[in-house]
């Protein structure tokens, strides 16, 4: 049998081949559930929630906005194209009139929103699938389709912008539609000047696990989301035959980062937070799809064991997305329950529309490239063995995981809208908000609150200094300039890092780990965490070197998701918050410690989160444990 696997550099390898043992050795694992016919009504309850919002001329209308937005529109006709090629023959209209309306607007220069360099990709895609079935409109397609020039019709482009800082994950999801146009035929250029795109600008980009850097070049501000959306277009590029300059060099980053996702991804099937767009449903859908290519790769390789692994973690993305829809088969596109006109957690640019349907199409993706139903699932990394992994660039993320449970720990310590601290619990059977799932932020960047404070929360340590002022690390230091939200922040302001070590030869089920808070911290020499994470249990000791009258603890706890309510105890030694049937239980353990319950509320993409601390005056170290459960 051949294994599907990375080249020898990747620097997980190692981690990569202890899973495969693993999961070999595991042999079964309880079934998703989700197979062809599941994930084609999903798509469906999504497209047909839409097609009542279609106008006259093809176009979607928001709701919320009373317009057209961004690239609804196209996503829409790609998605819809998909529901007919498998037998929806009813939406043959709908889509082939919003595939006519989405070609005339870019023509037409009137692209809604200035969102031009989304719509190649998705009007292909439609496209590619509707033409058979409609040859003479296909003909006048072709014509509109033939009259883009991309230097002058998209709007991130060095011709328009002329910064290479500015060419983002937008330039690449161009480039992904426009080698389909060019594979069409429909375009008067070859791929040399996509190849110089992806070699000056995107291929620098990558990191040796494979993740894409977006931001400025001199300082990524690297979410994990446009990390996962930008390796999801160049997979679809791949995948359609590009062979340009470029193609062996990026097949093996986006090989390596459909890798490192699934040895990072949550039992629960969702991708770690980290930035801008983070929690929004399109964050799985993207990663259904790299898993669903690289599942039937490894099919077409002949190695089931590792397209059983990639089958499940996109079967499981599709469970993460479809556990949000509505009863009208739209979309809750944040993680939580707000109304969608209440925009709860959404960032400036979030649509509902165009965002639900965005989803639609990449889970659509998802589906053209499916490795079948007879391939057998087998469990990911994190429902098999125990693993600690620090991602590598600008990315500042921790993950770990044994079976069925994972956590999240950001220490970018300047950052304030990535806080330090461990922001996210997973655990398999158990709401996935109930860790909670998300923490709080110094500032709220892009991202709009309806209620809650905007105050920094994470499971991070406090102390209170002699002066009797708290500090927490969740706060961060101060980086010396203006937070900018468009351009992020260097990690190396303000002086701030870590030292990450994890305890090897540990005993069976457990995970230690420690990290190393370097300041400036306010009334620190030195601040270290110990984690050691059980099945079902985790044990934290922050340990403080400094002059400080207190060591503290903060624990945020899920308070409301916009729907329903937590009930948050607190006792002498113990604070617990039962939420949707289940509970999360933080217990100091030492002696003379107390718990405080602040009055309000912090505001997360979530809902709300309330805030408890833990307090040992006259101390240095404090230690607690979390518990989740039924």
């Amino acid at each position: 049998m051949l294994a599907y696997t990375s080249d020898s550099a990747y620097p997980w390898k190692g981690e990569l081949e202890r899973f495969r043992t693993q999961a070999e050795q595991a042999k079964h694992v309880e079934p998703s559930g989700w197979n062809r016919a599941r994930k084609i009504a999903l798509i469906e309850d999504i497209v047909r929630a839409y097609s009542g919002y279609q106008q006259e001329n093809g176009a979607i209308k928001d709701p919320f906005s009373d317009r057209e937005r961004y690239y609804s529109t196209p996503a829409y006709a790609f998605a819809a194209a998909v529901l007919v090629q498998e037998g929806r023959a009813d939406l043959l209209t709908s889509a082939a009139a919003a595939l006519t309306h989405s070609i005339s607007l870019v023509v037409r220069g009137e692209v809604p929103d200035n969102h031009a360099d989304f719509f190649p990709i998705l009007m292909l895609r439609a496209y590619v699938l509707l033409q058979p079935l409609l040859p003479e409109q296909a003909t006048r397609w072709a014509a509109g389709l033939k009259q883009i020039e991309p230097e002058e019709t998209y709007v991130f482009t060095m011709s328009k912008m002329n910064n290479p800082n500015r060419m983002i994950n937008w330039n690449v999801i161009m480039i992904s539609g426009e080698y389909l146009r060019y594979r069409e035929q429909l375009a008067s250029e070859g791929t040399e000047w996509m190849d110089h795109y992806l070699e000056s600008y995107h291929l620098p980009r990558f990191t040796a696990l494979g993740l894409y850097q977006d931001g400025p070049l001199d300082r990524p501000n690297s979410p994990l989301a446009y990390d996962i959306a930008t390796r999801y277009h160049l997979g679809v590029m791949l995948d359609a035959g590009y062979d340009g300059s470029c193609a062996s060099s990026l097949a093996e980053s986006i090989r390596r980062g459909a890798f490192t996702s699934l040895l990072t991804l949550s039992p629960l099937g969702e991708i770690p937070p980290r930035g801008r767009s983070s929690q929004h449903q399109w964050n799985e859908a993207a990663a259904a799809y790299v898993f669903s290519s690289h599942a039937s790769a490894a099919k077409q390789m002949g190695d089931p064991l590792m397209a059983g692994v990639f089958a499940r973690a996109a079967n499981l993305c599709f469970a993460a997305v479809d556990g949000w829809k509505m009863e009208d088969g739209r979309l809750h596109i944040v993680r939580n329950r707000y109304a969608p006109e209440v925009r709860h957690g959404y960032e400036i640019y979030t649509n509902h529309t165009c965002y639900t349907l965005w989803t639609a199409a990449a889970l659509a993706n998802a589906y053209l490239c499916d490795p079948g139903d007879e391939v057998v699932e087998l469990p990911i990394p994190s429902e098999v063995g125990m693993r600690v992994l620090q991602m590598d660039g600008w990315f500042e993320t921790i993950t770990a995981s044994l079976p069925g449970q994972q956590m999240v720990l950001h220490t970018a310590l300047n950052d304030p809208y990535t806080v330090p601290g461990l922001v996210r619990i997973h655990q398999q059977g158990l709401p996935g908000l109930i860790g909670p799932a998300a923490a709080g932020h110094t500032e709220s960047g892009f991202t709009e609150f309806s209620e809650g404070e905007t105050l920094p929360i994470s499971y991070c340590p406090a102390w209170r200094t002699p002066d009797g002022q708290w500090h927490s690390l969740a706060a961060g230091i101060p980086s010396g300039s203006e937070y900018n939200r468009d351009t992020g922040i260097n990690p190396s302001d303000g002086g701030g890092a870590i030292v990450f070590n994890v305890v090897e030869d540990q005993g069976q089920e457990t995970n230690t780990f420690t990290v190393d808070w370097i300041g400036p911290l306010v009334g620190l020499q030195s601040l270290r965490a110990y984690y050691t994470q059980q099945p079902g249990l985790l044990t934290v000791t922050y340990e403080f070197e400094g002059e400080i009258e207190a060591a503290g603890a903060v624990i945020p706890l899920m308070f409301s998701d916009g729907e329903e309510q937590a009930v948050i105890t607190v006792s002498d030694n113990c604070v617990r918050s039962e939420f949707r049937g289940a509970y999360v239980e933080s217990t100091v353990l030492d002696e003379g410690a107390e718990i405080c319950l602040q009055d309000y509320t912090v505001a997360s993409r979530n809902g709300l989160l309330k805030e408890a601390r833990m307090v040992l005056s006259d101390s240095q170290r404090i230690t607690f444990t979390v518990h989740l459960g039924q």
